[in-house]
């Protein structure tokens, strides 16, 4: 292999080597924006439920649920893209090592021609389609609280708040 090609191949693996550091850095971003919405969320939620007990006002309740599903929905988008993100990483990972499949080489192709990079989350998602998929983030571990955040909200709907 003459020199210059060996060249190259050591310019396109470092290359490569920095985006998997700035996707590792995208990656973190992504869940620790998640872990925020998750705090944040829970934290609105609980000060409107507790308003609303105070107020003996049920429609507080309802409020709360609303605050609920949208900090819901997005942490759902946060966990949706860090995991597409991780597929960018782990694609890029098997090509550094080496292990790349035909598969990969094809996507990379496909970059190319797009003029993208392994920032660009896979193949135009349709996230909202996604959410109901077979390997949905819905199934995520990482979403118990809000279940369990919306399970005590139903409740809280429907049950009658004790008189003054």
């Amino acid at each position: 292999m003459p020199s210059n090609d060996l060249e190259r191949v050591k310019e396109d693996r470092d290359f490569l080597i920095k985006q998997s550091e700035m996707l590792q850095s995208v990656i973190k971003r992504m869940a620790d924006n998640s872990l925020e919405a998750k705090k944040f969320g829970l934290t609105v939620w609980a000060a409107i439920v507790g308003f609303g007990f105070q107020n003996r006002n049920p429609i507080l309740f309802i409020l709360a649920f609303i605050s609920f599903t949208l900090f819901g929905l997005l942490d759902i988008y946060y966990l949706y893209m860090e995991r597409e993100f991780r597929k960018n990483f782990n694609r890029l990972v098997r090509i550094i090592g080496g292990y790349a499949s035909n598969e990969d080489y094809q996507w990379v192709e496909q970059m190319k021609i797009k003029q993208r990079n392994f920032f660009i989350p896979d193949s135009s998602p349709d996230f909202f389609r996604q959410i109901f998929s077979k390997d949905s983030v819905l199934k995520s571990w990482a979403n118990l609280p809000y279940l369990i955040t919306f399970l005590i909200t139903m409740v809280l709907m429907y049950v009658p708040l004790p008189s003054k």
